[in-house]
């Protein structure tokens, strides 16, 4: 196993033990990913160690070969297993690559880490992936050569990124400064502005 998939097995990891520590009520309460509950985002991340490449693809098919639609299935039929059964999956699989090989591992430990905090911020719960996956998710979203699989390259052209508790950077331009989980959360489309400074923090996606 290469040290990517070690840090996106990692990351799987991290998430059961997050949602196994979750009531009822957590898992059914909305998560910051827009039309989707806890669950639904522990059946979406899941999903991605069940599934066999026929199935996936098949699942882009149903879905009229739009992510978005598939992802939403696939995530309420994944999720409608216990979550006892996701999180043994979860760390039973951590390492496993992806069933689309252009996924690469640096993709699972975004994914992961952002899905993470769209738990973790709507139920209110003050942690954040460990350095190691904040790092490679940063630098995925930002220098990878499939980075626009999660960030579009023009949502942060003419930015400086600047993370005040990681020893990382990127970027020339305006300038964000924050915490590393706010950024890359800020980056991916979620509101994080109130926790970041700088003169490009006007210019960050909001959807």
């Amino acid at each position: 196993m290469t040290d990517s998939w070690t840090t996106a097995a990692q990351s799987r990891r991290e998430f059961a033990d997050l949602i196994e520590e979750l009531t009822e009520d957590q898992l059914q309460a909305p998560s910051l990913c827009s039309g989707w509950t806890v669950q639904d985002v522990a059946g979406h991340v899941v999903s991605f160690v069940e599934m066999s490449l026929p199935t996936l693809r098949f699942s882009m098919v149903k879905g009229g070969f739009n992510p978005d639609k598939a992802w939403k299935a696939n995530a309420a039929k994944y999720g409608a297993q216990p979550i006892a059964g996701i999180v043994t999956k979860l760390r039973k699989h951590a390492a496993k690559p992806s069933a689309m090989k252009s996924f690469p591992p640096e993709l699972t430990t975004t994914d992961m880490a952002v899905h993470a905090q769209d738990v973790r911020r709507a139920l209110a719960v003050p942690a954040t992936p460990s350095d190691e996956v904040l790092l490679e998710a940063l630098t995925f979203c930002t220098t990878h050569k499939k980075e626009k699989m999660q960030v579009p390259t023009d949502h942060i052209a003419g930015l400086r990124l600047e993370a005040t508790d990681l020893d990382w950077s990127w970027g020339e331009g305006k300038v964000v400064s924050g915490p590393a989980e706010a950024i890359l959360m800020g980056i991916n489309r979620r509101d994080t502005r109130s926790e970041l400074t700088g003169d490009g923090v006007p210019d960050l996606p909001t959807t």
